[in-house]
């Protein structure tokens, strides 16, 4: 950025001084011409010169209006981006032709307006063809003015002429003057190519780097996304593992005991034995419907159909129905409704927690009590079978149910009755804490 700010303060920098290079020019050819006639000088003039100068005035206006014009395009086509090439390329061509008007309206005496707009088109042109082919024309061109390869074929009058009229003092004057101006744009020039050609360097050293910076971030990028699939497919097929466990290990559980139930009524009962029979394959059906849901990816079965109140019950009721065992359900946790990823973890652990306490704890009461505090569910789960022995381990259950609370920010704590002093009761408990986020919050 600093870099183009200092560019452009060369160019308006030149193109100011070759405003008063021509303006030079123009006012001493003018100048001179006014005073030969004014002093009665015309025939001594001419008799030198050998040639008849064109009209005094021709020069500036002619020089000085197109190069005001040639100043208009540089400065319009910076200003206002060109978009069609066709475009931009006639733009460049009317430069080069209002600096060919330039130097011929001065006689070929100067060219240097040549290097001003070769800087403006390297600057302003991308294209490396159009590029060489816009500095070898106006190399050229600047050659011819610079070493008088076309005056000869002007048939106009030097203007060292005009400079032999005025006394060796001014002359030399003159004569300086136009070599400090000539010079210090050529200098102008060379400093403009040398900053353009250096920040262009610099940038595509910049490119580069940047180039390289985003290669190694697309790299990491590639990685961390790899990363993040298999990932995803771990955290997927655990979260499927946990699914099939939950659903089987609850309907399994289910199945054993009541066909248990119904075979030792089978003789004394047989109607009550059917019953059981009828109520165990009920149980089964529902089971494998679940699992195929579960290897679909979905939720659990009795939450597509019903709410999770309603589902809560239902499971209660089934499962007291297949286990003979007693379930006392306190719900004082107001409207259940919440998010679905909530409500399935929640009917999860409260099916697992059912299902162990039968199966591993061989208990006959349970007891669930649900609270909610703000924004914090709790679910207690007391049952009355033997414990966890006196080391409780995490078996495939409870990790899963602490796995399922973890990702949705809650916990789980478990353990034997008798370590708890407000219980001290024989038996395994399992307390539940979840962070709810409300059914609005649900992404």
């Amino acid at each position: 950025m600093d870099n183009e700010k200092t560019l452009s303060s060369l160019s308006r920098l030149m193109f100011a001084l070759n405003l008063a290079i021509i303006a030079f020019y123009s006012l001493v050819c003018l100048a001179t011409t006014l005073r030969i006639c004014g002093s009665f000088g015309a025939y001594s003039f001419l008799s030198t010169v050998r040639q008849i100068p064109p009209p005094p005035w021709r020069m500036p206006l002619w020089a000085l209006g197109q190069y005001l014009l040639l100043c208009a395009v540089s400065f319009g086509k910076n200003r206002w981006a060109i978009e069609r090439f066709e475009v931009r390329l006639l733009v460049c061509l009317v430069e080069i032709l209002l600096c060919l008007g330039v130097t011929a309206s001065l006689e070929f005496y100067y060219s240097g307006a040549a290097l001003l707009v070769l800087a403006d088109l390297v600057h302003y042109v991308r294209n490396s063809f159009y590029r060489v082919c816009f500095t070898a024309a106006l190399i050229l061109l600047f050659s011819f003015g610079r070493y008088e390869i076309l005056y000869p074929l002007t048939g106009g009058v030097a203007f060292g002429a005009y400079l032999d009229y005025y006394h060796q003092t001014v002359r030399s004057f003159f004569a300086g003057t136009e070599s400090l101006l000539v010079c210090l744009n050529v200098l102008l020039f060379v400093l403009f190519m040398i900053l353009l050609f250096t920040g262009q360097k610099a940038e595509n050293s910049r490119i580069r780097k940047l180039n390289k910076q985003l290669n190694q971030a697309n790299d990491r990028l590639r990685d961390y996304a790899f990363e993040l699939e298999r990932m995803t497919e771990v955290r997927e097929r655990n979260r499927l593992a946990r699914e099939i466990h939950d659903t089987l290990g609850h309907t399994l559980t289910g199945i054993i005991m009541g066909s248990d139930a119904g075979l030792a009524l089978f003789d004394a009962a047989p109607e009550e034995a059917k019953k059981r029979i009828q109520i165990v394959a009920q149980a089964a059906r529902d089971g494998l419907n679940d699992v195929r849901r579960s290897i679909k990816a979905l939720r659990p079965d009795a939450l597509e159909s019903t709410s999770l109140a309603e589902a809560l019950e239902t499971m209660i009721t089934n499962f007291k129905a297949t286990t003979s065992a007693e379930v006392f359900y306190d719900q004082q946790a107001g409207p259940l409704v919440f998010a679905q990823d909530e409500e399935d973890t929640l009917y999860r652990v409260v099916q697992e927690s059912m299902t162990n306490a039968v199966r591993h704890g061989h208990a006959t009461e349970i007891a669930i009590r649900m609270t909610r505090r703000d924004s914090l569910l709790t679910i207690d789960v007391r049952d009355n079978g033997l414990g966890g022995g006196e080391d409780v381990e995490e078996g495939f259950g409870l990790r899963h149910m602490r796995e399922r609370l973890e990702l949705l920010g809650g916990s789980l704590t478990f353990g034997n009755r008798e370590t708890l002093e407000e219980d001290g009761e024989r038996g395994f408990y399992v307390v539940v804490s979840l962070p709810i986020r409300g059914k609005e919050e649900e992404a």
